[in-house]
């Protein structure tokens, strides 16, 4: 799997080596060491995208105007070398061993990652940015199509709403075709999602509890009522300043038992559902799969019991490699047979 990944002034490391020697290893090390990091290295190596949703100022290290990611991907007898160096105005150079790509969505694909992090929560409790962005890293992992037109989609938008900026109206219609366009795509996308995820959801939940998934599309279903109600609303929009209608509005509605999850479930009712949320993400991602897929374990299982430690636990054991952080070890067999990663103590590179 991933046998080796270098790391070069991304979030608080200068320039790191983290070797693996077997298919299970644990990150270990104190709160603000860098454990997180590493897994966010792993997760942007694979889909270009932060599970944290951080640009990528944010995350070059301070003072560096750019990060440079690689990793030594083995799949059977094939190694392949994975890199992508970005700079901090989102410009990025991708390469697959020396030959250099063009393209974002000729570089995504060679492994998946599914991140297990505590953010997951706000997924359920957040606003509905935290419901999209979850949508949207599933939906990159599983079809290329999706990434294309969500990029598409983003890049046309940007630059529409600069153009409101700056009372621009000409500019901001030329944009509106684009956006229809990719937009409906999103919609078709995404809906067909929501319905895969509340089936999943449902199957991992069993007869204990009852999920409902309801999509709720922020724009019209057809490119011509998409391009007219942009149209319509172009006067109201140059006085906002940004786009009023278009998937960056979409809302997922989350249902437990017929409970709104989203300010009104419990604190428990919450951690259930994230945790469900990426074992879903994961055996979607898990049997849509032609490439290696490994589970980034973010020290979510501490509040675990034994018994659904052990479910957890047997749910990712078809996980290509798990990678785990911890501040302190569980005292498991499970760990005890994981290759133990210091954090303090990486290797330094040149």
């Amino acid at each position: 799997m991933l046998q080796e990944i270098k790391i070069v002034n991304f979030r608080n490391f200068g320039a790191v080596k983290l070797d693996f020697s077997g298919r299970d290893a644990i990150l270990s090390g104190r709160n603000g060491s860098g454990k997180s990091n590493l897994l966010e290295a792993v997760h942007h190596l694979s889909i270009l995208r932060s599970f944290r949703g951080a640009r990528s100022r944010e995350m070059v290290k301070i003072g560096e105007t750019e990060f440079f990611l690689g990793g030594n991907l083995k799949v059977g007898n094939l190694t392949e070398f994975l890199s992508v160096r970005e700079r901090s105005d989102g410009r990025r150079e991708l390469f697959l061993g020396e030959t250099r790509l063009r393209r974002s969505s000729e570089f995504i694909g060679e492994f998946q990652a599914v991140p297990f992090v505590p953010e997951d929560r706000m997924i359920v409790s957040g606003n509905s940015g935290f419901r999209r962005k979850f949508f949207d890293i599933l939906l990159s992992a599983l079809d290329e199509n999706y990434f294309v037109a969500l990029v598409n989609y983003m890049r046309a938008l940007d630059q529409r709403n600069r153009a409101l900026r700056e009372n621009h109206l000409n500019i901001a219609a030329a944009f509106e075709e684009e956006l229809s366009r990719c937009g409906v795509k999103i919609g078709v996308f995404r809906e067909n999602c929501a319905q895969k995820i509340a089936d999943e959801m449902n199957r991992l939940l069993g007869k204990k509890y009852r999920f409902d998934l309801r999509y709720l599309r922020a724009f019209p279903g057809s490119e011509e009522e998409y391009r007219d109600k942009l149209k319509s609303q172009r006067q109201r929009e140059l006085l906002k300043k940004c786009t009023l209608t278009g998937p960056q509005l979409d809302e997922f509605e989350m249902r437990l038992d017929g409970k709104l999850l989203r300010g009104f479930s419990s604190t428990g009712q919450q951690r259930l559902t994230s945790l469900m949320l990426r074992l879903a993400h994961f055996n979607l991602v898990r049997k849509n799969a032609s490439a290696p897929v490994v589970a980034l374990i973010d020290d979510v299982t501490g509040e675990l019991d034994d018994e659904n430690l052990d479910r957890f636990l047997e749910n990712i054991a078809v996980a290509d490699q798990r990678i785990f952080t911890f501040t302190g070890i569980p005292d498991r067999e499970f760990f005890r047979r994981c290759q133990i990663i210091p954090v303090e103590k990486l290797e330094q590179i040149n």
